[in-house]
């Protein structure tokens, strides 16, 4: 029997960019770590029983211990259990973040087969399937043949992390995420990241959307979303804005 479930949906953090170099980038980088805090402190505010990041915590793999460490410990300070997969910035190439450092740890619950895996929950009610990105190019299918609800008696959640195709056939996007593939799908919901603002891409009765970065975009605040899975209705989806202090 499902609960009522919670969940805060963000991507995208790009901890530790490096595009500039210089005093601007030393700038940046304590930026970017104050935006990390502000998105932490507004998702706890939101009481959810489930943290879903949706790929590129890191803007590369050349991220530093300091970071990585840093940010390993914000996450593992949150009171409630964060699953997460890899971007295109931190994919899992031979060099990854991820083969580097131990995440699990920290009580973080990574996604990392590229050949997709499922990680189940049961005091939550929730199974998780998501695929690890080794290399970012259109031949990547992030939602090619996700495996069927494994537990009728759980949420499934799905995560992935490319660029949406609206129209079916063939794609020059590099991770193509088709529309026919989410509706195919069985999540009831699917937690999207690389798009850089909050955007319903649902098909089907498959709810999915892209988070949005929790930086500013376009002039517009950043984003996270706030998700909750109630027994018999549709998914509610609230935008939640990241307001940084100073």
């Amino acid at each position: 029997m499902h609960r009522a479930l919670r969940l805060a949906h963000c991507s995208d953090i790009h901890l530790d960019s490096d595009y500039y170099g210089g005093d601007w980038n030393r700038d940046r980088s304590h930026r970017d770590r104050a935006i990390f805090d502000a998105l932490l402190d507004a998702i706890r505010a939101g009481q959810p029983d489930l943290m879903l990041l949706a790929g590129d915590l890191f803007d590369h793999n050349r991220a530093s211990v300091d970071t990585v460490e840093w940010a390993c410990e914000r996450l593992a300070a949150l009171p409630f259990p964060v699953v997460m997969i890899p971007g295109n910035h931190d994919c899992l190439a031979e060099n990854a973040v991820y083969h580097r450092h131990d995440f699990a740890a920290a009580g973080l619950h990574l996604l990392l087969d590229p050949a997709g895996q499922t990680l189940t929950l049961r005091e939550l009610g929730v199974a998780v399937w998501g695929r690890g990105l080794v290399d970012h190019h259109p031949g990547h299918r992030p939602l090619a043949d996700p495996p069927a609800r494994p537990d009728p008696d759980l949420w499934y959640l799905g995560l992935a992390h490319g660029v949406h195709v609206p129209a079916a056939g063939e794609s020059r996007n590099s991770s193509p995420i088709h529309a026919h593939e989410i509706e195919q799908a069985e999540f009831d919901y699917l937690a999207l990241g690389h798009i850089h603002c909050a955007r319903d891409v649902s098909a089907g009765t498959t709810p999915a959307w892209y988070s949005g970065a929790p930086h500013p975009v376009l002039g517009e605040p950043g984003s996270f979303l706030s998700v909750d899975l109630t027994p018999g209705a549709r998914a509610g989806i609230t935008v939640c804005r990241v307001m940084p202090s100073g």
